[in-house]
């Protein structure tokens, strides 16, 4: 059959019955092409294994890494075992340990003041400082004088009248005694009529009279001890006056209790000055304390090992060639400074160079330190977490235990049990541990950890 075209149209031509039916050929055409490209894609993936395993079968061995070794150079000290204390220092300041205001105990006009008493200057035990008009107080002096003399003598007169009543009292009891004796006797004679009853009688009015007479005598002895009592009391009175009196006038001159240091002059002369008044302030220049401050810590080991009368040493904080006063701890704050924390201590100076500091002054003060008996000393450096060091053995670093007794600046103060020929290792080492490898500096090195001369040492697998 032709293919007619025209108009536009195609005209396929027409199968015959009996042609065979071939409609599903491109499905199956499909799905063998999904299968060829699904087996090239594995020829290829297999082609890239094998060539993948075949060059790692080919490429050469690798070294095999080598475990390494540090070894450390570091330094080293012998333990030296012995008594080691560590002084303990602080800043304080000076004061005066006695410091008294003088006042005029009396009034009146000022006669008289020393030249030497002035604001800054020395005044000696003793010297007359002050002056005050002493006429007044002479007069009551003589007052007082005379008054104790009257007074002792009316004790006299009334010791004299009453030794002159004992004896007085004396002959009136040998008198009534006489008179008993009479009376008895003529009672025994008016029985037999030797005397009369009248003698009798007159007999007993004399004895009785003496009795009266005695009596009386014994009264007037009470009454004269008891004056001789008042005149007593009465002399103590005037002997008190006379001694207020006296004390009055010897006030009347103002001399400095002790060798000191005027700070402060509050009188002029001719000036009037009334009792109490306050004339002058004076410190002690031979009695000189500096106080100071120290740790909650250091106070506690200085009082387990003996606080008071330890030595100190204080020099000025300042200046060139300052000499060094030594002194002795005398007494404690009662309480710690709430701020600080810390305890104040007193110490007293007991060097003659007080010159050459004045109460103000700010010192260094040196307190002697505990001593520890066999001990080591060793620096901060070879510290570790405050209870253990290193030492040298066959080579390596040993932990040896210690214990922290007391530090001075950068030393410290230990106690620790190092077997002998062990060296004590002073350089800080951030990798410091047990077993550690190390090398002393400056000494040649033989074969052994870390190798020929101390450097790295190569070691296989497991070694």
């Amino acid at each position: 059959m032709e293919n007619l075209t025209g108009s536009g149209y195609t005209v396929s031509p027409q199968k015959s019955e009996n042609e065979p039916h071939t409609a599903s050929n491109p499905r199956r055409f499909g799905l063998m092409s999904a299968l060829l490209r699904l087996a090239l894609a594995v020829l290829i993936l297999g082609a890239a294994v094998y060539w993948a395993l075949s060059w790692a079968a080919q490429r050469p061995e690798a070294p095999q890494r080598m475990n390494r070794e540090r070894t450390f150079t570091v330094e080293v000290i012998e333990p030296v075992y012995a008594t080691h204390s560590s002084d303990i220092t602080a800043y304080g300041q000076v004061a005066a340990a006695r410091t008294i205001e003088l006042r005029s105990l009396v009034a009146g006009r000022v006669l008289e003041i020393s030249p030497n008493f002035a604001v800054g200057a020395q005044v000696e035990e003793g010297e007359l400082l002050v002056r005050v008009d002493p006429f007044t107080y002479n007069g009551a002096v003589i007052e007082a004088r005379a008054a104790v003399a009257d007074a002792e003598l009316a004790l006299t007169e009334a010791r004299e009248a009453y030794s002159l009543e004992q004896s007085a009292i004396a002959a009136a009891e040998d008198a009534l005694a006489s008179a008993q004796i009479d009376l008895e006797r003529g009672q025994s004679l008016l029985a037999s009529g030797a005397v009369t009853q009248q003698t009798v009688d007159t007999r007993v009015l004399t004895v009785s009279e003496r009795q009266q007479a005695l009596d009386q005598r014994r009264s007037n002895l009470v009454t004269l001890n008891a004056q001789i009592l008042r005149q007593q009391a009465a002399i103590e009175q005037a002997q008190y006056a006379l001694e207020t009196a006296e004390r009055d006038l010897a006030n009347t001159e103002i001399t400095a209790p002790f060798t000191g240091i005027v700070t402060a002059r509050n009188v002029t002369a001719s000036a009037y000055v009334s009792a109490n008044e306050a004339v002058a302030s004076i410190y002690e220049s031979e009695a000189l304390e500096v106080s100071f401050m120290v740790s909650d810590a250091n106070y506690a080991i200085l009082r387990r090992d003996g606080l008071f009368d330890r030595p100190v040493q204080v020099t000025r904080t300042t200046g060139v060639g300052a000499e060094a006063i030594d002194g002795r701890i005398a007494r404690v704050a009662p309480e710690i400074d709430s701020a600080t924390g810390g305890v104040t201590l007193y110490a007293v100076l007991d060097n003659e160079q007080f010159d050459l500091l004045r109460p103000g002054t700010f010192v260094t003060v040196e307190v002697e330190g505990v001593a520890h008996e066999n001990a080591l000393l060793v620096p901060e450096t070879a510290i570790y977490d405050d209870n253990h060091l290193y030492v040298i053995r066959d080579g390596r670093m040993a932990a040896i235990a210690l214990e922290i007794l007391d530090r001075d600046g950068s030393q410290v103060i230990i106690a620790a049990d190092i077997p002998q020929g062990e060296r004590i290792i002073t350089t800080r080492l951030s990798q410091a541990g047990e077993g550690v490898a190390v090398a002393v500096e400056g000494e040649e090195q033989t074969a052994g950890p870390g190798g020929p001369g101390g450097g790295v040492v190569m070691r296989g697998p497991g070694g």
